[in-house]
């Protein structure tokens, strides 16, 4: 098969993160499922800056290479996006990143709660995760784990880490890791200054259909 268009949209999301400051250099990872099952990833070590579409990896749900570059090699993270991509049928794009106020709430292991629109939308409260070495299945089993059990979510902090983000697109996962690191952002700017108000209960769940966000995704 030629990976030719996945690959290209895998790149073209990485630039547009890097745009937005929510990878640099080459901490995150973005990862894309093909349309005959493969997953399409960015290359381990390889610079935002200097990648090339002919950079991603294409490889299997066991992680064995389908199709590379030569001194290519997926993502060190790579258990991350599979694990995901197989508990989670219908998500298709997930991103992992490195942005600076999502790490900031997950070294301290503190959830992100309904303050603003942009966290409502992802599914606030957003949990993060227990600590566990990156790279490892345990990262991606536990991620995989909260985002099944609660379909509205649409990302999870990595504790001492980053954030995840899912959608059924790359174009949805970079809405919701950009949702996500925006409402973290006003979360931090607001509790400089005194004590957020949360969005009312009562009010959640009228917003949630002003802006079509029943969940999709049906527990498993």
């Amino acid at each position: 098969m030629n990976y030719k268009k996945a690959k290209q949209l895998v790149y073209q999301t990485a630039v547009r993160l890097n745009e937005v400051n929510l990878i640099r250099l080459s901490a995150g990872n973005i990862s894309y499922r093909t349309q005959d099952g493969m997953v399409a990833i960015t290359p381990s070590g390889v610079p935002y800056n200097v990648m090339t579409p002919e950079d991603i990896v294409v490889i299997d749900f066991d992680g064995n290479i389908v199709d590379a570059e030569e001194n290519c090699k997926q993502s060190s993270e790579y258990l991350l996006h599979t694990s995901i991509l197989k508990r989670l049928p219908d998500v298709n794009g997930v991103i992992h990143t490195h942005s600076y106020y999502a790490i900031t709430f997950a070294a301290l292991d503190k959830e992100l709660p309904p303050v603003c629109i942009e966290l409502l939308v992802t599914g606030a409260p957003i949990p993060v995760i227990p600590y566990a070495l990156p790279g490892t299945l345990e990262v991606g089993e536990m991620a995989a784990d909260v985002l099944q059990e609660r379909p509205e979510l649409k990302g999870c902090l990595l504790k001492n880490h980053g954030m995840v983000s899912i959608g059924s697109t790359l174009s949805e996962a970079f809405a919701y890791a950009l949702d996500i690191e925006t409402g973290a952002r006003i979360y931090h700017q607001a509790i400089q200054v005194g004590e957020p108000e949360l969005i009312p209960q009562a009010d959640i769940e009228a917003i949630r259909q002003k802006y079509n966000l029943i969940a999709d995704r049906p527990a498993r």
